[in-house]
Parts: C-alpha cells; structure tokens; sequence
C-alpha cells in the first residue's frame, strides 16, 4: 500500500525549497526540474557538498526532520546536525562514500527534538565528466519498525526470564518433597539436571542473543535436553559451519517446535529413535531430521499442522526451506539454509 505525504508538506510553500547550488548545477533546464523531481520521495533526501555543507534537502525531509526552512540548514556541516554519539559514525560514512556507497542505521531527533531512527544511504555525486561533485544521502524513518523491534526484544526477554523462573521452581518443589528420601532424592536430581538442561534449550528458542552460531555447538544445546532412554537423539558428527545470528534463533525455533510434536504424536512421546546430522554442500547448510517411532504416525492429520506452518515461515524468513518426507511410523525432514 502506498504510502501517504505527511501533511505539513501541503503547509510548505515552493520558496522554502532552494535552487540547488552551483556545484552541482549539470544544465539550466535539469536543475529546476530535480528539486520538483525529488519531492515526489517520502524520504528524506539530501545533496551534501564534498567538505560536508547540506546543498538541499527536499520537503518531504524538512517535514520529517521538523525543520521549517532549507534556509535554516543550508551551509551547515551535515555532521552538525547529528547528536555528538553518532558523529563518528557520520564522519566515517562520508569518507567511505567517497569510495563506494555506505548504508548505516542511527538514531538522530528532529530539529524540534522528536526522537527518530533512520535507516541511510549515502553514495558519492559523480558530473557526466566523472568529476566529483559530493554526496547524495537518502534517509528512512524507521522509528515504528525500531520501536516494534525493541518490544519484540522485552517480551522475549521477559519470556526466558519467566521459562527461568518456571524451571526453578519445579525444581525447588521437588526438592522439598524428596527431601529426607534417599531414593526419591536420587531420582529428583536426574529430575533437576534434565529441567536446567530444559531451560537452556527453551531460552534459546525465544530469540535468545546468546544463541551460539557454531553448529557444532548450537545443535547439540538444542537437542539433548529432549533425548531420553526411550528415545535417545542422536547427534551425528557435525561439520564445521557458523549460522549468523537470525539464523540460530530460527533453528532454536525450529527444533523446538520438532521436539514438541514428536512429544505429542512421534517418537518422543513412544519409543523410538531420532537422528540427526548435517553437511555443508556449496553455500548451504543441510541438516537432516529423521524420526522413527515404535507406533504408527498419522501424517495426514500433521501435513498442514499449525507447527509445519509455523517452522515454514520462521525458514523462510532466514532464506531456508522445509521438505518433510512422511512414513508409517515417523518422517524424515530436511533443512536448507543459506550460509556465507
């Protein structure tokens, strides 16, 4: 859906927007036309002078910026407009453009203190001769998005902190109940070591940022904790691969909706058995799931389960893919995920 103009772009007259400067005039006819042409982005843009001065700033942008007149900013150092925390960040950025272009997020108030995030662009200005004029730098507001993200990251916190909570809890009352009982005791103790081992595992499917990245590390915390006698995990022999950071907390994710419907309808909840394994072939990663329970498994009823829906969408997210083969008695599935 189209985004609309904000509405103080109506209240700015045409003389607020600046002919742009000599520097990067390119013909008579053009540089009347570009100022018309760059009020038609929502974003806010801005041609910058090669020792760093704002040239202009279209009105889309001095709405965004609540800034009431390009006279207001025209000349000044571009970095002067920015709080002294992301200054450096700037400086950096106008220098690498000078390169190659640069894209950056940062946190930068408007002109009457209302707080914003930006996502940037900044790419150096080339004339037809390719002699260089200075910067173009594009800038997004994307305040609701960061602030939706910085929910998203509290709920999820308070999430492992409840799971935590939770895990000790039982245990204390365990502990409480055995106490004073030898055999009961010993039996509480495997208890509590398979909870804590629990509670690691269901941190992490909460979008934990302590998610390891290492494959041969990350797997085996996720899956362990669900293996027991009945049904022991098997973990082959992993290569070496590092997921980035979005990419673990999908697979912390994604085998933890495994586990819990194996736990419901497969081998988990039976005796059974499940392996897995992993290969790197060219730039993806494949990891292998392969279930097989003592008792029949009904996939009809599972094929478009709430859970497979879920682990499509949560890989497909990370530009990876689910295939499930089903048989009698369990199913084999197949992970692909894309890695540096």
């Amino acid at each position: 859906m189209s985004q609309s103009p904000p509405e103080c772009v109506s209240e700015l007259s045409s003389a607020s927007i600046a002919p742009l400067s000599k520097e990067f005039e390119i013909s008579s006819q053009f540089n009347e036309l570009l100022p018309a042409l760059l009020d038609q982005s929502l974003d806010c843009v801005k041609l910058i002078c090669r020792d760093g001065r704002v040239q202009y700033m279209n009105r889309n942008g001095l709405c965004a910026m609540e800034i009431d007149n390009l006279s207001d900013i025209m000349g000044q150092q571009w970095i002067d407009l920015w709080p002294g925390e992301a200054r450096e960040l700037i400086q950096n950025a106008l220098a690498n453009a000078a390169v190659g272009p640069v894209r950056f997020d940062a946190h930068c108030p408007t002109a009457k203190g209302s707080p914003r995030w930006w996502d940037v662009s900044v790419s150096r200005v080339e004339d037809n001769e390719g002699r260089w004029l200075g910067y173009l730098s594009v800038s997004r507001d994307v305040t609701a998005a960061r602030l939706a993200k910085e929910v998203a990251d509290i709920s999820a916190a308070e999430m492992r902190h409840r799971l935590k909570n939770s895990y000790a809890m039982v245990s204390g009352l365990l502990s409480s109940l055995a106490r004073g009982n030898a055999e009961r005791e010993q039996f509480v103790g495997e208890i509590r070591d398979r909870l804590a081992a629990l509670g690691v595992a269901q941190t992490l499917f909460v979008a934990s940022e302590n998610a390891p990245c290492d494959i041969r590390e990350l797997l085996p915390a996720l899956l362990n904790p669900f293996s027991h006698a009945q049904c022991p995990i098997a973990v082959a022999s992993l290569p070496e691969a590092v997921v980035n950071q979005g990419q673990a907390d999908a697979l912390a994710l994604v085998f933890g909706e495994m586990a819990v419907n194996s736990s419901k309808h497969g081998a988990l909840s039976s005796n059974g058995t499940i392996a897995v394994e992993a290969d790197v072939a060219g730039d993806e990663l494949l990891i292998r799931w392969s279930e097989r329970s003592s008792r029949h498994v009904d996939a009809h009823s599972r094929t478009e389960g709430q859970g497979l829906r879920l682990i499509n969408r949560i890989l497909t997210a990370r530009d990876g893919s689910l295939n499930v083969e089903w048989v009698d008695n369990g199913l084999d599935a197949l992970i692909r995920l894309r890695v540096a």
